[in-house]
């Protein structure tokens, strides 16, 4: 058993060796000069996180809705309208924007808002063929100081709206002018200062820097605005109330002044206030009455019958007085009264 197994061994052993020779001899004939091959070389772990070396897709560029904001088309475009105009603008201060379109009026004054509603109210006036006296100063406390009026902030406040092409719309006549100031002899407005006429030309003059050929107002009797030679005011506005007296008077009087002054003369009358106790009608403020159907048929229609006078608008709108039956049928009486008038603009 012992030689058995010592044979064994050395057996396994010349195996072995002859083994190993056959290796070195095989990997000798396919290596080169002993070297190992480039594919033999084991390469290093890349230990960079491959999540983060890229990100994913999805985040490498926004979606495509959020690249560009999609434009604000502020509702359906309008189609191009060509406005027609009849008559003499005729209509109340402060029709709202959205009671403009299947209006009975042909004309309104607008008050002064922020310029990025502008551009809208003058299509909308367009659209529905009514005219517009602009107010880009507003409220006479925007346009004092300590010492009165202030030239330099009313400048200031109508600079809030230059740049702004305005030009077709005072074109195509949806504008009829530019009111530059409310009462200017009403000492009360502007800390016991009155507005001197050289400063209201002034800002005609300003007015018409910015935008050439828009027509230039002022709410004024004219008789304030005597004594001077305008070289840029267009017209003066005044409104009959009951306390001027009879309407005959009241209209000669004061178109012959305009005319006197070298100015157009628009005129209306004030519907809420204006009236008198035989009305029946409560104002809009203390002791006073607005106006009765037959008193804004008989006072209006006396004013309309003025040849001189360019527009004809009411203080103010207010939807339950415009809305009553009886002021219906006045204003719509007055309205075709207007309308059989020939077209004038506001100028000398």
């Amino acid at each position: 058993m012992l030689v058995d197994g010592a044979g064994s061994a050395s057996g396994a052993a010349r195996w072995s060796g002859v083994l190993l020779l056959f290796l070195a001899l095989t990997l000798g004939a396919c290596g080169d000069g002993g070297k190992p091959q480039l594919s033999e070389v084991p390469e290093p772990p890349d230990t960079t996180p491959t999540d983060t070396l890229v990100p994913p897709p999805d985040t490498l560029v926004p979606p495509p809705d959020t690249l560009v904001p999609p434009p604000d088309s502020g509702g359906p475009a309008l189609p191009p309208h060509i406005p027609v105009h009849v008559g003499i603008p005729y209509g109340p201060w402060t029709l709202p924007p959205g009671q403009f379109a299947g209006a009975e009026f042909t004309g309104s004054y607008r008050p002064s808002g922020e310029p990025a509603t502008l551009m809208a109210d003058l299509e909308a006036a367009r659209q529905a063929d009514l005219r517009i006296v602009l107010n880009f100063t507003g409220n006479e406390r925007w346009l004092r100081d300590e010492h009165g009026f202030s030239l330099s902030k009313w400048k200031a406040r109508v600079d809030r709206f230059r740049g702004m092409d305005i030009t077709p719309y005072i074109a195509d006549g949806t504008i009829i002018g530019h009111f530059i100031l409310d009462e200017p002899n009403d000492k009360g407005n502007w800390n016991g200062q009155q507005v001197s006429v050289a400063d209201i030309d002034e800002m005609a003059r300003y007015s018409k820097e910015i935008w050439p050929t828009m027509a230039t107002i002022i709410r004024a009797f004219p008789a304030y605005l005597s004594g001077y030679h305008y070289q840029y005011l267009d017209a003066v506005w005044a409104h009959y109330v009951a306390r001027l007296g009879p309407v005959d008077a009241f209209i000669t009087q004061t178109a012959q002044q305009a005319k006197a002054a070298g100015l157009g003369f628009v005129t209306g009358l004030n519907v809420l206030n204006g009236g008198n106790s035989e009305s029946g009608i409560p104002g809009k403020s203390d002791g006073k009455f607005g106006m009765s159907a037959g008193q804004i048929r008989a006072w209006g229609g006396r004013l309309l019958a003025e040849p001189s006078i360019c527009g004809f608008f009411m203080w103010k709108y207010d939807d339950k007085y415009f809305s009553r039956p009886d002021i219906v049928a006045a204003l719509t009486d007055l309205e075709q009264v207007a309308k059989d008038r020939p077209k004038k603009e506001c100028r000398p």
